[in-house]
Formats: structure tokens, sequence, C-alpha cells
């Protein structure tokens, strides 16, 4: 690899955990993004130029060009790279090199839950002291960051579709969660989201396992040339969660049962049903990889989530939680948990994320609300897109009424914060909802309530 690498967008949560790992393998490291946020300024700490704005000047003495799916090919950059013959790879084309000089990758992909699947069986291995290397799509407590440099045994990432974005792994265990529509600005429709799960399937390696849940179907029915080992709830698979009781603050516990031999009774700190799967998963990976019972035991009863997955903004008269749901399973799932924990009423706030995503699951953003109070609809996140026409949250917000739901739509987050915080009252419940920049808007209740310190 070359000397000198330069980072078009280094201020992306995968690429900043790419650029920290080649920095600590004595790698000459540069970046550049439009703004500065959270990871830019952790670069900067850890001795990487950091260049707000693109220009061609920030290239120069670069060997390599990593850029990420949002850099457009008129990118300033971009053009200077191959003005000069410089080579272009992408993030996931670099996350692939990266992985592959690891012993054991495990990937973990499907349209929900890989961030915090991927957190958890990292946790495990930190507890096993396993030494796992750790690239993750959120910051996670137990390593401070997006990005621990391990030993090369384990490789531990998120394997994101998108762009067909995960085929550049050869994973040794290779974790398909879910297959749902999404991404369909890419994809077009649900079978070819298929086919790039299929192949994602096919590339892992054939001494290692494909690990599926048995409760989706397209997941049932996958094969593979690898050993394939299925986890479930509902259905038969070689590990199941059996007898689940929640208690009051919808923590699940459940009997964990591998080739119907019941093992014990665990534990989970992650709130909601649907981190139970999540569980499951991880405790697969765990097993085969000689973690004993007890250290996963101890390890999913004490696990701190990631940032931004339903995490309690503290100190606050309700309760306000911070959630990273952008699609509607995962704001239903989110609303289902957060009604569990509410006592009087339930105040949803939404950022809708792309306007193709908003596009083709309308339909069901319009019914995904349905347990909320009230909803207050945010401006469209862009992320790497244009608008499109007809396509708009004040529409949306329409089409919500009219089944009922007291629904606001606002023009600005500041507008969101102002009426959000109208119900920080005793036992209401406040669920910030979204992937974009929605997150100002609980950096919002953190401040203010600091500042009057309550």
């Amino acid at each position: 690899m070359a000397q000198q690498i330069h980072f078009i967008g280094i201020g992306g949560i995968s690429l900043s955990a790419l650029a920290i790992m080649l920095k600590k393998q004595g790698y000459k490291i540069t970046g550049s993004d439009i703004c500065q946020n959270k990871e830019t300024k952790m670069l900067q700490k850890n001795g990487i130029e950091v260049f707000i704005g693109h220009s061609q000047q920030n290239v120069k003495g670069a060997n390599l060009v990593v850029f990420s799916s949002a850099i457009k090919p008129d990118n300033p950059e971009i053009i200077f790279a191959k003005n000069n013959h410089i080579k272009l790879i992408s993030r996931a084309e670099l996350l692939g090199v990266v992985a592959s000089s690891h012993k054991k990758v495990i990937a973990i992909s499907g349209t929900h839950g890989k961030t915090t699947t991927t957190a958890m069986i990292s946790s495990i291995l930190l507890k096993a002291n396993k030494n796992p290397t750790i690239h993750i799509g959120a910051n996670l407590p137990i390593i401070n960051g997006n990005v621990r440099v391990g030993s090369k045994e384990y490789f531990v990432t998120e394997a994101c579709e998108y762009c067909n974005s995960f085929l550049t792994l050869k994973s040794y265990y290779a974790v398909i969660l879910n297959v749902q529509k999404d991404h369909m600005d890419y994809f077009s429709n649900l079978s070819n989201l298929q086919k790039s799960f299929k192949n994602f399937a096919k590339n892992t390696n054939k001494q290692g396992f494909l690990i599926v849940n048995n409760d989706d179907k397209f997941c049932r029915a996958l094969k593979t040339q690898s050993q394939k080992i299925s986890f479930a709830i509902n259905s038969s698979a070689h590990v199941c969660a059996k007898n689940l009781k929640q208690n009051s603050r919808q923590q699940y516990s459940f009997n964990l049962f591998v080739l119907g031999r019941n093992l014990g009774r665990i534990k989970l700190a992650a709130l909601g049903r649907h981190n139970v799967y999540n569980a499951l998963a991880s405790i697969t990976i765990a097993l085969l990889e000689g973690v004993s019972f007890c250290k996963i035991k101890q390890s999913l009863k004490h696990f701190k989530t990631c940032d931004r997955r339903f995490e309690k903004i503290k100190n606050c008269k309700a309760k306000i939680i911070h959630d990273y749901a952008h699609h509607p399973t995962e704001i239903i799932a989110s609303i289902q948990t957060a009604k569990q924990i509410t006592n009087k009423k339930l105040i949803v706030a939404f950022e809708p994320h792309t306007y193709s995503r908003t596009q083709y699951l309308w339909k069901e953003f319009c019914r995904c609300f349905n347990g909320a109070d009230e909803l207050v609809l945010c401006p469209i996140y862009a992320a790497r897109e244009k608008p499109i026409e007809g396509i708009t949250s004040s529409k949306l917000a329409s089409k919500i009424k009219n089944t009922g739901l007291i629904t606001h739509s606002v023009e600005s987050l500041t507008e969101c914060y102002d009426i959000l915080k109208q119900f920080n009252k005793k036992g209401n419940t406040i669920l910030i909802l979204g992937a974009g920049t929605i997150n100002t808007v609980a950096e919002m209740f953190k401040t203010k309530t600091k500042a009057k310190g309550n």
C-alpha cells in the first residue's frame, strides 16, 4: 500500500476509523471533509491533518486517494487524483484490503441491527481477552470511539449492503440479521437487494460460517458452501431463545438453547425484543470461538450500547431517548419499546433520511408511527441526494394526520426542539429518531439541561 494516503470524506464514521487504523500502522494520513465534526476533531487529536473544504491542494503528496460513497465524480480532489495518475479506491475497497490482513473476519450485515450486533460481539470478545480489531459505525463506550486496533486474529466490522459495499469482504463469520426493502435508490427492487445478500453469503470462507436469522424467510432459504448456523426466537434453529420475559424497563431475558440443550438464562442490558436477535447472533459467534457461557452472560448483562442506539439523555424531567432508527421497521421497534416505559405521553420526533427512502417506503412511513401520541416531522435529510419533486416532510405529515395522529411539520431542528421542550415533563417520553442531523436536537436537551443545572 502507498506511504501517504489521502481520505476524501474523512469525517465519515467508517473512513475515520480506517484512517486511524492505517495511521497506527505507520502510514502518513491526510484527509478532507466539508465541515468539522466529532470524528475530524478526534482525527486531529491523533495527529492526522484534516482539511475543511475540498481542494486540489489537499491531495498533493499522496500516493493513494480513498473516497466515500458520498463523494461525487466532479469533486476537485477526485479530478486532481485522476489527472495526476494517483490511484483511487473506494472506502469499501479499502475496508476489504484492511480486513484481509486478519485471520478471521467477522462481518455483520442486515437491514437492521448491524451496529448493535457488532458492538455486542466486540464486547464479548474483549471480555474474553480475544483482543479483536474493531471497525464500527458509531462510538462504542467500551473502546471509547469507533475503532480499536487489536491483534491480527479477529477483525470485527459492520458490513453495509449499500452500493454492494460488503462484497469486498471475505468473511470467516458472515452474519445476516434480516433482509428488508431499503436503499432502493441503488438496488431499484427487492430482487436486486436479495441478490446482493446472496453474493455476500457466497463470499464466506469455505472453512467459515454463515450465521443467519431463521425467523427471516429470506435468510432461512439461503444456500452456502460454508457451514450454515441458524438462530431464532420463533422457529427451530441451532441457537434459540426461549421463555422470553421482560422487566419494567423493557430488558429481556431468555433461556439459551444450543442444539436443543438449555445452557442457562441470559439477561440483556439492551432494551427491546429486537435486541434478542442481535444477542443471539453475537452469542453464536462467541460459542464457536470457545467463549464460556459465563463470560457471554456477564458481557451481555453489562453491555453498554453505542451512541444514538436507544440512548437516554440524562437529567431531564421526561424520559428522553435518542435512537438511530430511520427505516419504518426500526421506528416501529423503537416506539414499541418506548411505549412500555412511558407513563403519560409518548412524543416522537423524526427526521426522514434521504428523499429516495422516503419515496420508496412512503406507505410504510405513513403507518409506522402508530403508538405515538404526537409526532414532530423535521425536513428530510438529503445526505448524498438531490430533492425529489413531491417528496417532502410536510406532505408526509399531511398523510399521517389523516390517520388521526397529531402531527407537526417543522422547518428546522430548532423549531423541533421548541415543540419538544414543552413536553419535557415527568411521566412523558420523548423519542428522537433519525440517522441524519437530528442528533442536534438531542444535544440541545443535553446542553440546555446542563446549563440550567437540572
